[in-house]
């Protein structure tokens, strides 16, 4: 079923038949139903997307609020991924579902953006907290029509070492481009390092998952580039030595969706000479224990056992919220238990 989807997808995909209880089914695990049904069957789920459509314009007026305010703070946050694609890629913004809305913010801003975000209503989950094992935090808010809004804010790209200095704050801010549509304060990446985050996001965080949507996003990216842009494309994955995860993605964009230049994809792919340690997270695969060496390895030395500290030792406020009526005295032993009990995770694939 998974293929019928995606030849649905595809630029040249007719509507054809009844719709197929699997295809449907398998078109909503793979987070791609909605386009699917606006493409093909747009009449029989018209309350579907109406809905979806209601629900993206509380998102999307939620964020300009957070924008704004963000703004008021002299923070110029980028705004990435699935909630940036929405509204530059997509042929509507309902159309690409999200649980959370990603924005990138200086090292420097945390503390800005946390008390901004507080005034607006946002909460932060617990959470484990550092200056080394993490590069984000996450803030939530239901609002008056019951409807949850999940901030993930980052000041480094991703948690895994490996990937994440590899598009700077600075780098992104400095050529982001302005959606005055989404916002006068909406600032997105340019398509060339959107297409590079697509691609990194998919494999440093989700195990160089197959999943559709992610697929769609980089199908959608990369279409849009032109020649110029995918030489330069192909230069900053070789300065950033991430060829071959995008080479990996790509190919399996094409594979579900075509209309990629066989020739750039070829280009793409690293020579087998080359050393890219990011290539070891390609095929997925690795265990916590695994990315924990990968982390220690991308980390500065004066700054490893710190990293370990952070994983095994958050802050005592994360623990009294994960241990809720164990006396301060005991925390020690909440430690204890923490490690004992979350050691076999570690280990497991």
């Amino acid at each position: 079923m998974r293929a019928r989807v995606c030849a649905y997808l595809r630029d040249d995909a007719a509507p054809s038949g009844p719709v197929q209880a699997s295809v449907l089914a398998a078109a909503r695990e793979e987070g791609v139903f909605l386009l699917l049904a606006d493409r093909l069957w747009r009449e029989v789920f018209a309350d579907e997307l109406r809905d979806a459509a209601a629900i993206d314009a509380l998102r999307t007026r939620e964020l300009r609020v957070v924008l704004a305010a963000l703004a008021d703070a002299r923070v110029d946050a980028v705004v990435l991924k699935g909630a940036a694609l929405a509204h530059t890629h997509y042929p509507r913004p309902e159309l690409r579902p999200r649980a959370d809305t990603d924005l990138l913010i200086p090292e420097n801003a945390r503390d800005p953006v946390a008390s901004a975000l507080s005034r607006l209503g946002y909460r932060r989950p617990p959470e484990i907290d550092g200056d080394v094992a993490v590069g984000q935090f996450h803030f939530v808010k239901t609002d008056g029509y019951g409807l949850e809004h999940a901030l993930d804010v980052h000041w480094r790209l991703s948690n895994v070492r490996a990937f994440a200095e590899m598009l700077t704050y600075d780098e992104l801010a400095r050529a982001a481009i302005v959606i005055p549509a989404l916002s006068a304060h909406a600032r997105v990446p340019t398509p060339v390092h959107a297409l590079l985050v697509a691609c990194i996001h998919r494999v440093a965080h989700h195990a160089d998952t197959t999943h559709l949507l992610w697929l769609f996003d980089v199908h959608l990216l990369a279409r849009s580039l032109t020649e110029g842009d995918r030489q330069v494309f192909v230069a900053l994955a070789s300065e950033k030595k991430v060829r071959a995860v995008c080479a990996r993605t790509l190919t399996l964009a094409q594979e579900a969706f075509g209309g990629l230049d066989d020739t750039w994809l070829e280009l793409l792919k690293p020579p087998r000479t080359s050393e890219e340690p990011t290539a070891t997270f390609v095929g997925g695969g690795l265990r916590p224990v695994d990315i924990l060496k990968s982390d220690l390895g991308a980390t500065a030395r004066g700054s490893r056992l710190r990293l370990l500290r952070e994983h095994l030792f958050p802050p005592a406020s994360y623990m009294r919220e994960r241990f809720p009526g164990w006396p301060t005295l005991l925390l020690p032993l909440a430690y204890a238990r923490r490690i004992v009990v979350g050691a076999p995770r570690w280990v497991r694939r």
